[in-house]
């Protein structure tokens, strides 16, 4: 949309709370936020990597009033992470969040019939309960407090608009989140409170580095051709699509495609660009759908191998 049609984000003064914000997009979303003004809150598990975050963060600020906290906390529980949210209220000097970042989550990818309970519970937990929790609680508390016009960003995934070969334990927690932030877009505007969802592709970051080493070889195949954006890149348009008021929003043109292909009733973006999109997904997505079962049923030959070196080529 054209600049003058977005509104000014005013984070000064604002109470920031962000989970994940030890590393990649939720790390540099911070910093982001304390060159605006804000307070901000960090809230990962590695002890390590929320100091030496929180040391970051700090130099980034713009007035040495602005309070940087940091908290240890695993969110997959309901319990965790409400002693997490109002342990950052006490350390923000009783300042309820404005706004809510859901950066935290990560991805295991592998083969549905090699994963074991602990993978694909973990995978439910690291996409969904991660950010469902913090979600219910920071409305609870926006609610009572009063708190008008607050915000809350679920960071969903391309994968939670389309999925393929080797995200089983990923995607249906993505699809679930997208769920989510659909069914709240409705039921917190009740109080006022907005609600948004990013959807980026691939993002430089530790976590892209870790997933690449379970990432079987057809995935990386048909992954081939994207091209990861660093946290930098993703915050720049997750302000761009929150100025311009956008409930979806992406960072590269084939997620905004699928945006227009998946999105049911949820809001538009731009109805004349939306309404390209459409036309275009119309006749790209099967074809981009076809080309990916080419691609893996091509990879059958390789993959048995793989099958019979595990011993899954007989009944389990």
């Amino acid at each position: 949309m054209p600049w003058i049609w977005r509104k000014k984000l005013d984070f000064g003064g604002k109470h920031c709370y962000v989970t994940g914000g030890s590393s990649g997009l939720g790390l540099a979303l911070s910093e982001y936020l304390a060159r605006q003004g804000a307070h901000v809150t960090i809230v990962a598990r590695d002890t390590k990597k929320l100091v030496e975050a929180q040391a970051q963060i700090k130099s980034h600020r713009i007035l040495q009033s602005q309070r940087i906290v940091a908290i240890s906390a695993d969110l997959t529980s309901q319990a965790t992470s409400r002693e997490a949210y109002h342990d950052a209220i006490k350390q923000q000097e009783g300042q309820v969040p404005d706004n809510v970042f859901l950066c935290a989550g990560h991805a295991k990818p592998g083969f549905f019939v090699e994963a074991d309970e602990k993978d694909l519970r973990s995978g439910l937990d690291g996409t969904y309960w991660v950010s469902a929790w913090t979600a219910q609680i920071a409305a609870k508390s926006m609610i009572a407090s009063g708190l008008n016009g607050g915000r809350i960003v679920f960071v969903g995934s391309f994968l939670a608009l389309t999925t393929f070969v080797g995200y089983a334990g990923y995607a249906p927690g993505k699809y679930a989140l997208k769920g989510l932030a659909d069914t709240l877009r409705s039921e917190y505007q009740l109080y006022d409170i907005n609600v948004h969802l990013y959807l980026p592709a691939g993002i430089l970051s530790p976590n892209y580095e870790v997933e690449s080493r379970t990432k079987p070889d057809i995935t990386k195949k048909i992954e081939e051709g994207d091209t990861p954006m660093t946290p930098d890149e993703c915050v720049k348009c997750l302000m761009t699509g929150l100025q311009s008021g956008y409930f979806q929003i992406t960072n590269d043109l084939i997620t905004d495609i699928l945006r227009v292909a998946s999105r049911g009733n949820a809001p538009g973006n731009n109805i004349v660009w939306d309404a390209c999109l459409t036309f275009i997904a119309a006749i790209g997505v099967p074809i981009w759908r076809l080309i990916i079962d080419f691609q893996v049923k091509g990879h059958r030959a390789e993959h048995a191998k793989r099958m019979k070196w595990a011993g899954l080529t007989e009944d389990q």
